[in-house]
């Protein structure tokens, strides 16, 4: 296995706190994601995402899928549960990871529908084995998501389906001047008590949030962002009839970094929603860090 991946494995490993201070961690939030994609404020992470599936999925589901670096397989087993999928393949490089999903498998009671490898999907040469390749919040994890691309359209049937929810924002979350600027622009409107440091209630978040140091992201994980920002590009050209649909995150994910831990649902909630149809006109303007996609291999 290559060493970045290693490193990236064992940065995964371990479990981190839910602290409330990111996007996916409010339900406001992911109800308005849902509705942007599916048209229906649904509850849930992906939500809309999967009712895009199951509109395109054939009569009784998708026969055999795979998902590349899908962590502790949560996301798959529901695909299962919800018989949207009927067996997946499941890559991943953590192996504690691996024995989570077999545990998540055995406990839901679709252990006999998984497939696991601990390995580097890019090492097998897979022709036409699958009617669905589905990436969640890991294509944007490839060093090459051109070559990512190519080889999901190798591994899909005639007919099979490709299907992304994912960062699609700059390489490296190296944001764009622009992007920071519009950032600031909203935490300059927020009370000082939203801007306290969840994590030092004696400190201040930056009223301009900046961009990571990339050595320093690198070092401690190395496949984050690692060519996200070709991810669009190259989905279109190996599908250019792919409906994408722009999520947004200029917003949510980058202007409220850490902020939202400060948000108080009910009285800030007036207030969030103000900033999340912000965020939708910007990503339909064409300023989005997260999309999903759904794209069929003819």
């Amino acid at each position: 296995m290559d060493e970045r991946l290693a490193v990236a494995a064992a940065h995964w490993a371990v479990k981190r706190p839910s602290d409330k201070t990111r996007w996916w961690m409010h339900p406001a939030i992911l109800r308005h994601i849902n509705r942007v994609v599916c048209g229906q404020p649904v509850d849930g992470p992906h939500s809309g995402f999967n009712r895009l599936l199951q509109d395109s999925m054939p009569k009784g589901g998708f026969r055999k899928a795979v998902s590349i670096g899908c962590g502790s397989g949560g996301k798959e087993i529901r695909l299962l549960r919800e018989n949207i999928v009927q067996h997946f393949d499941l890559f991943e490089i953590s192996e504690p990871k691996i024995e989570m999903i077999r545990q998540k498998a055995a406990e839901h009671g679709v252990l006999d529908r998984v497939t696991w490898h601990h390995a580097d999907a890019f090492e097998r040469d897979i022709v036409g084995a699958f009617d669905l390749v589905y990436w969640n919040n890991s294509l944007h994890h490839m060093f090459d998501v051109a070559a990512a691309v190519r080889w999901s359209v190798r591994a899909l049937q005639s007919g099979g389906c490709f299907a992304i929810d994912d960062y699609v924002g700059p390489t490296r979350f190296q944001w764009t001047e622009l992007e920071l600027e519009m950032a600031a622009r909203v935490r300059a409107l927020l009370p000082d008590r939203l801007l306290v440091n969840p994590r030092n209630p004696n400190a201040w978040l930056d009223r301009a949030p900046s961009r990571p140091d990339v050595q320093v992201m690198m070092a401690a994980e190395p496949t984050g962002a690692a060519d996200s920002g070709r991810i669009l590009a190259e989905v279109t050209t190996a599908f250019p009839r792919a409906r994408i649909v722009p999520t947004g995150g200029i917003i949510y994910h980058l202007a409220l970094n850490d902020v939202l831990a400060n948000f108080d649902e009910e009285q800030d909630q007036p207030m969030l929603e103000s900033l999340l149809l912000l965020d939708e006109m910007l990503a339909r303007g064409g300023h989005t860090q997260y999309a999903v996609a759904i794209a069929r291999r003819e």
